[in-house]
């Protein structure tokens, strides 16, 4: 997973620099610009600096349609994305190519490998939508059909199986010896493999 970190400047419209109370989840919005790009929605709250229509904006993260990733705000800094939720949620705006909001494959598979990406450094967290915290419907798709929403979830969910778990089913199934998980987990991606066999095995 490639993300590309393209940090809005400190400013008190979208990036404040105040710190995170604490880490407890993730909320899940769509832009509302149908066929616009992750650098140009980054880009669009870079500019609300300026303080031209005093709107307060931001999110952690953009997913675009083709689904590369932006950082535009630092974890653990507050993103403006959910009102009183902007303290303790990183917030992940989703593009989309039409106007009803729904997500591409290349979107979705993103959004699944960074809430995974998140939730191995964090531990387990709510996932929610935008219109959980404040009824606004975002993002849109997902808020008119839930049962695609949760779908999403469940993807999320396949994969929250912690490293030391993994390792504790392959010594139990496969009665592995600690020299060889240890070998797995040197590669560049051992977390993910002994993740990836544990579950094909449990």
């Amino acid at each position: 997973m490639n993300i590309n970190k393209m940090l809005l400047s400190k400013n008190k419209y979208s990036r404040p620099g105040i710190y995170m109370d604490k880490i407890k989840g993730i909320v899940i919005h769509y832009v509302g610009n149908p066929n616009t790009s992750a650098e140009a929605n980054r880009n669009y709250f870079e500019n609300l600096k300026y303080g031209t229509n005093n709107i307060y904006a931001s999110s952690h993260y953009i997913i675009g349609i083709d689904g590369e990733i932006i950082m535009c705000v630092p974890e653990g800094e507050v993103a403006y994305h959910a009102s009183k939720a902007n303290y303790e949620y990183i917030g992940i705006e989703c593009c989309h190519k039409y106007s009803d909001g729904k997500f591409s494959h290349k979107t979705i598979n993103s959004l699944v490998m960074l809430c995974k990406d998140i939730i191995s450094r964090y531990g387990n967290m709510d996932i929610i939508r935008h219109y959980d915290v404040t009824g606004k419907n975002c993002p849109l798709y997902y808020v008119k059909n839930t049962d695609e929403w949760k779908n999403i979830l469940k993807l999320i969910e396949e994969d929250k199986m912690t490293t030391d778990e993994a390792v504790a089913v392959l010594k139990k199934n496969l009665r592995l010896e600690d020299s060889t998980i240890q070998f797995l987990l040197c590669y560049k991606f051992g977390d993910e493999l002994v993740k990836r066999i544990a579950q094909n095995i449990k």
